[in-house]
């Protein structure tokens, strides 16, 4: 990866992390995420820090949740892509679910992997527009297209972004994250 967007006037669009000194805000949700917790690791990220998720339990999906950063009114993200790098601690039992969801202004939207991240480092990259591959969220992942309009009015007022975690069916899954920014197209 190496280039990051440093963004520019402070716009919550144009945020990056990269784990170097500490996990800068970004938290876990979902399956009893109290008893989930994001991990800073200095080594083993690619190439220094990290954040990895560490679950003990059965159950629900949990997540990478965005900071504060990253939200509010982010209509500069439009047209450009939302890259990060993701790996998991074991590769059986996968199952399925929303892997990347952007939520605002009472929508929520969804971008699915064409494959599961692996045990070395994965990059990902969505384009944040009509051809990104997002969907309007109907609570099954398989909604319809979102429309440019769907896409610029939930970006208006971007409450949470959400990077799943969670890929492996049953307890003491790990995953890790390093390398979030908005790119250029």
């Amino acid at each position: 990866m190496g280039l990051v967007f440093a963004g520019c006037g402070g716009l919550p669009s144009m945020a990056s992390s990269n784990f170097e000194g500490d996990d800068e805000g970004w938290a876990l949700s979902g399956n009893g995420a109290e008893n989930t917790h994001v991990e800073l690791t200095r080594i083993d990220g690619n190439p220094n820090g990290n954040i990895c998720g560490i679950d003990s339990l059965d159950g629900d999906i949990w997540y990478f949740v965005a900071p504060q950063k990253y939200l509010g009114a982010a209509t500069a993200a439009y047209g450009k892509r939302l890259v990060f790098d993701l790996k998991q601690g074991t590769s059986y039992n996968q199952i399925r679910g929303r892997d990347v969801v952007l939520n605002g202004a009472g929508l929520a939207l969804v971008a699915n992997f064409r494959a599961a991240p692996g045990r070395d480092w994965t990059p990902y990259s969505f384009r944040i527009d009509e051809t990104g591959g997002w969907l309007v969220d109907d609570t099954s992942g398989h909604g319809p297209a979102a429309t440019a309009e769907e896409i610029k009015t939930a970006l208006s007022n971007l409450t949470a972004i959400r990077i799943r975690g969670e890929f492996v069916d049953g307890p003491k899954d790990t995953a890790c994250l390093d390398n979030v920014y908005w790119g250029t197209p």
